[in-house]
């Protein structure tokens, strides 16, 4: 069942996902401060090393231990909390909760259990990590495309994909807002239907949106009009996914489509229109199969 989170146009309980210093403690940001303050118990990786940082800021709050050993079996009173309590921080020692640290297995219960609750995060940089660490999904390897290819973005998909499939690798890329939808339809054509996506905008501000479910779902929900189209996007696959067999079931499925409309009485030039711009190919490549 797809997911819609509106972070900041609820009343729910937040989770949030904050970034702190490698290194320096004055790297720290006026926004963490402010998340530290209204938080009512905050999960750390080592609360000996946390308190260190909670000092220096004058910033006394209930501490609680998440790391590697414990992240399974604390899942259970981890959702008591979001029950209990309306503001939950976790921090690692340094860096981002979720990136190479504890918090994946924990967003990930957390997503299971279908609890009403926001999952955002904090001064993580760029926003694909911010996405990365939101999502739920747990690997230890990630792959940041950046920006796909417009041209050939079918081949490209498909390529990286594949070359990944077996390696347990969480793969992330950002797509404008003029082209995210043709880019999900593509690469529902490569990936099998049942693959999780976590498609995410806006982040860190007042709009921000995460949409999770299926490839599947997700088409469906973009193609229905129900995404806002604003804001850059960010698009994230997890790591166990599948492909399809072969890549030229695709023009099949993209005929059968085409072959669909004109059945609705829609024209065969209207329907070639629709479609080609609905998986952002050229319209003489379904052309030809209509006229002969």
């Amino acid at each position: 069942m797809i997911k819609v989170q509106s972070t900041f146009k609820n009343n729910l309980p937040t989770i949030y996902l904050v970034g702190t210093p490698i290194g320096n403690l004055d790297d720290i940001s006026k926004r963490v401060i402010e998340v530290f303050q209204k938080a009512d118990v905050i999960y750390c990786e080592d609360t000996r090393v946390s308190f260190k940082l909670f000092d220096k800021l004058n910033i006394n709050k209930k501490l609680k231990s998440l790391h590697k050993f414990n992240e399974y079996l604390i899942s259970e009173s981890f959702i008591e909390d979001i029950n209990k309590h309306k503001n939950i921080v976790i921090i690692s020692d340094s860096g981002v909760p979720c990136i190479s640290d504890p918090g994946a297995i924990i967003i990930s219960k957390v997503l299971e259990s279908n609890i009403l609750v926001n999952i955002t995060s904090v001064n993580c940089g760029p926003a694909y990590i911010h996405a990365l660490a939101s999502s739920g999904f747990v690997s230890r390897k990630n792959l940041f495309l950046g920006f796909l290819d417009k041209k050939n973005i079918e081949k490209e998909f498909y390529e990286i994909l594949n070359k990944h499939k077996n390696n347990e690798v969480i793969i992330s890329f950002y797509e404008s807002v003029h082209r995210i939808q043709s880019t999900i339809n593509q690469l529902s054509l490569i990936l099998n239907k049942n693959t999780k996506l976590l498609l995410a905008r806006e982040l860190t501000k007042i709009n921000e949106e995460f949409l999770r479910g299926t490839i599947a779902e997700i088409c469906d929900y973009i193609n229905n009009n129900q995404l806002t189209l604003k804001g850059e996007f960010c698009v994230v696959i997890d790591s166990n996914y599948n492909l399809e067999q072969e890549i030229k079931i695709d023009i099949e499925k993209i005929l059968i489509e085409v072959e669909n409309l004109i059945k609705e009485n829609v024209s065969k030039k209207d329907a070639i229109k629709t479609i080609s711009k609905k998986y952002n190919i050229k319209k003489n490549e379904l052309t030809k199969f209509f006229y002969k």
